[in-house]
C-alpha cells in the first residue's frame, strides 16, 4: 500500500507589484516597503484551505489620490503575485 503523502503547514508568499511611491496596506495594516516589487510572507497556514487578504494600494498623481483594492486568495506553500496598475491611461479615466 502506498504511503499517503501529507503536507505540513507552511506560509504563503505574496509578491505585490506597485509603483515605487505607492502606499500599501494588507488587511488595513500599512506596510513599510518602498520598492516596486514587494514580497510578504504570511504566518503558517494549514494546507488545503484558502485564505484571504485584502490589499490596498494608494498613489498620488497630479495632486489627486487614487486607490485600488484587491482581495487575494492564498494557499499554504504557494506564491501569489498581485499587480496594481496605476498607468496614466487608468488614472486619466477616473
Amino acid at each position: 500500500m502506498p504511503e499517503k503523502k501529507t503536507e505540513a503547514p507552511a506560509p504563503a508568499t505574496i509578491v505585490v507589484v506597485v509603483p515605487v511611491d505607492a502606499r500599501l496596506s494588507i488587511d488595513g495594516n500599512m506596510t513599510n516597503a518602498t520598492s516596486a516589487k514587494r514580497t510578504f510572507v504570511s504566518p503558517t497556514l494549514e494546507t488545503g484551505a484558502d485564505y484571504f487578504y485584502t490589499l490596498t494600494a494608494e498613489v498620488i498623481r497630479e495632486g489627486r489620490t487614487y486607490v485600488q483594492t484587491q482581495r487575494v486568495t492564498v494557499r499554504a506553500g504557494e506564491t501569489t503575485e498581485v499587480p496594481f496598475n496605476f498607468s496614466l491611461d487608468t488614472v486619466a479615466s477616473r
